[in-house]
């Protein structure tokens, strides 16, 4: 028998966020094959919660649908878990190779043809957990890499520069092809967030990251990875 995929995301007020995360999670499912699509439960903000679509599941593989490892996948989702017959969590999103490809190309999608950057700002919603913070400096150094340029990493509440300090000093530092990257996977507050630091800093918005067949192809990757291991 397959086992259930239910993917554990944040929570947004934005219908369009919400639709963008339930849409990305179905082509998951399709990418498995499944006869329906996969559910979706939320741990902040909106309904259903993550606790309520577990509700009568057995053994299912919830993927954390979290660009980082902060309080929500590291609490919310354990404790969701914790009485749900043979539930396996898998890790996040993170660092995958995915997650930092599909930000490379959504930074490309906005460069005037002939016209790379010479540096790279990656948007993150920010947490108080360093090493969630960490990981979204490590994407920015790697799609930097990806682009042929140097990095920055600024975060759009919680600790860490903001995003106006950190291009200041990458211009200060002699780079004048900035672009903006939002490390963000769906439509809503942050997203609203990123996109006015972008046009302050006179650059092209990014779109968000769920919308990208390969953040997808991702939540695929992780269940399988969890059924093999299982």
């Amino acid at each position: 028998m397959t086992r259930p995929l239910v993917v554990a995301a944040h929570g947004t007020a934005s219908a369009e966020g919400q639709a963008v995360v339930r849409a990305c999670a179905a082509r998951a499912g399709e990418v498995l094959g499944m006869p329906a699509p996969p559910v979706v439960g939320f741990v902040d903000v909106c309904g259903p919660t993550l606790a309520e679509v577990l509700v009568g599941l057995e053994d299912p593989v919830v993927v954390p649908f979290f660009l980082s490892s902060g309080y929500h996948v590291n609490h919310d989702v354990p404790a969701a878990l914790a009485d749900v017959p043979g539930a396996t969590a898998t890790p996040a999103l993170g660092t995958a190779d995915e997650v930092v490809q599909a930000l490379a190309e959504r930074v490309r999608e906005t460069l005037p043809a002939g016209e790379p950057p010479d540096a790279v700002l990656v948007l993150g919603a920010g947490s108080s957990d360093d090493d969630a913070r960490a990981e979204v400096a490590t994407v920015a150094e790697r799609v930097a890499e990806h682009l042929g340029c140097a990095a920055g990493t600024a975060f759009l509440s919680g600790p860490g520069p903001r995003p106006e300090e950190e291009l200041a000093r990458l211009r200060e530092d002699g780079h004048t092809r900035v672009a903006v990257a939002a490390h963000l996977l769906s439509p809503g507050h942050f997203l609203d967030k990123a996109h006015a630091a972008a046009e302050a800093a006179g650059v092209a918005r990014t779109r968000p990251l769920a919308t990208h067949d390969l953040l997808a192809r991702l939540v695929a990757r992780r269940y399988r990875e969890a059924v093999a291991a299982s």
